[in-house]
């Protein structure tokens, strides 16, 4: 069972941007930016080429729609989206995820060092506090608002 299994079957937290049957979507615990969220299928599979087209497509979709969400609730200008496929490509959780990683005005020194930092990172231990927490759903909000005023 992977750490996305686990918040998907709501025995960790997670700041939730959206949920339907098919994925989830919430922010990522070690952002590049603010509002850093990553789509991720409920079926869990390690690899793109392993999920039927369906869903494949669906969470494209969605991925899609966070991506104008976080422009629309943030104010972000544009975004990266991001595939780990597997762990020669630097996948830190084998279930497949899509990362939808916000872009400001002025931000590409920082998002890239962060990017860096980010892969440089990711197995090192996180320390949760209840005021990170907070902005995190607060920030995660602000997108699902803006998801489904635009949808």
């Amino acid at each position: 069972m992977t750490i996305f299994d686990r918040i998907i079957a709501g025995d960790l937290p997670a700041s939730f941007v959206h949920q339907d049957d098919h994925c989830v979507v919430f922010l990522d615990i070690n952002p590049v930016s603010r509002g850093h969220a990553l789509v991720v299928p409920r079926l869990s599979q390690q690899h793109l080429a392993e999920l039927n087209e369906p869903l494949l497509a669906h969470i494209w979709r969605i991925a899609r729609d966070v991506g104008a969400a976080q422009q629309a609730g943030l104010g972000s200008l544009a975004q990266h989206f991001l595939v780990n496929d597997g762990p020669a490509a630097s996948q830190s959780v084998p279930h497949v995820h899509i990362h939808v990683i916000p872009r400001y005005r002025g931000d590409t020194v920082r998002t890239m060092s962060r990017i860096v930092w980010h892969l440089s990172t990711l197995m090192l231990p996180r320390r949760e506090s209840a005021a990170r927490r907070q902005a995190m759903d607060r920030t995660a909000a602000l997108i699902s608002e803006a998801m489904r005023n635009h949808a």
